[in-house]
């Protein structure tokens, strides 16, 4: 009897051990299903984020070629509107539009008299953005001398803050939208002006020196 006690319970004991050892090894088993599952989520996770990242910097992309695209066409539409208000208003001047891409300004108004008599060139630039840059005074003061004009001009929806309707900024005009053809006109009144000044300046050196020769000769 004593024997078959020991025996019997030798082999609950053995069965203790592998039910122990089968519940260990569940539990290992559990243990790397769960990290590998959580690997596979943190993987998905990280795919997902990745993607949407990606499609959020698309979408930025795209916005800022439309809002690029948008402020070009809006340029555009105020330089051909200048140009044809130009055209209209001044018929004896002859009014270019700079070629897109070009260095030197949106408009070369080249400023004539009935007669055609050239006065003076006004070299005009565009701008339609939100924000105000003094660089572009410094730019369009450069690209006067370029084009050698007598006077640079620049139109913009954005303006220096306390700015109102127009004035000469480091030797450049800067005027708002609605005001541009008020100061086109006073300006080329005042390029036409001095012209015949020097003109009629011109026109007394020349008599002097015939009454010169006549009296010496």
């Amino acid at each position: 009897r004593k024997k078959q006690r020991e025996l019997e319970e030798k082999e609950r004991s053995l069965e203790l051990e592998v039910v122990r050892k089968i519940d260990e090894e569940r539990k290992k088993v559990e243990q790397i299903v769960s990290q590998r599952m959580a690997e596979e989520h943190r993987l998905k996770d990280a795919e997902k984020d990745k993607k949407l990242t990606d499609t959020l910097k698309q979408v930025e992309e795209l916005k800022r070629k439309m809002e690029q695209g948008s402020q070009q066409t809006q340029g555009d539409v105020l330089e051909l509107e200048l140009e044809g208000m130009f055209k209209r208003e001044f018929p004896f001047d002859v009014i270019e539009a700079v070629s897109t891409g070009v260095r030197g300004g949106d408009i070369i108004q080249t400023v004539k008299t009935q007669s055609g008599r050239t006065c003076g060139i006004i070299l005009w630039e565009t701008k339609r953005v939100k924000n105000w840059s003094e660089s572009w005074v410094a730019k369009l003061k450069d690209d006067q001398g370029d084009a050698k004009a007598d006077l640079a001009v620049l139109v913009s929806e954005a303006l220096p803050v306390g700015f109102h309707h127009f004035r000469q900024i480091n030797g450049v005009w800067v005027t708002d939208i609605p005001s541009a053809l008020s100061l086109a006109l006073a300006l080329r009144m005042a390029l036409i002006q001095t012209a015949n000044a020097k003109e009629v300046e011109s026109g007394k050196d020349d008599k002097k020196d015939i009454i010169y020769r006549y009296v010496t000769g």
